[in-house]
């Protein structure tokens, strides 16, 4: 083959090396951008949670209730929420638990009575969600 061939099939066939070194630096600063930006995101949701919930105390009524007072602070305070509260015995297990509907408001003082199987020690609010 002569060299005017070859260069003709090396032409024809060879590859392109694709994006320019310029273009792949542009590329992976812009990917680092956009994973840094929603990981920020991610994290101020998180440390910034809509809804939080303070236990006021409980008290052992009986040995199958607890009564627990707890308070909701809520950011979004057109609506309503969901509260789950629970009542753990000495050994940890849990041994009752209640959903408490919160109406809408930015702070509601609540008080719920959870209905245990065996007496309990303690009472918490495990989760809030807004409904």
């Amino acid at each position: 083959m002569t060299s005017e061939v070859q260069d003709e099939v090396v032409a024809r066939y060879a590859r392109s090396s694709g994006l320019s070194r310029r273009g792949r630096v542009a590329l992976a600063v812009a990917g680092v951008l956009a994973l840094t930006g929603a990981v920020s995101y991610i994290g101020l949701k998180q440390a910034t949670p809509t809804l939080t919930a303070t236990v006021l105390g409980y008290q052992v009524s009986s040995d199958h209730a607890v009564d627990v007072r707890f308070q909701v602070d809520n950011r979004e305070s057109d609506r309503t929420a969901t509260c789950t509260v629970r009542a753990r015995d000495y050994g940890g297990n849990e041994v009752g638990r209640l959903d408490v509907p919160v109406p809408a408001g930015p702070r509601q003082v609540l008080s719920a009575t959870i209905r245990t199987s065996s007496r309990a020690i303690s009472g918490e609010v495990l989760d809030c969600q807004l409904t």
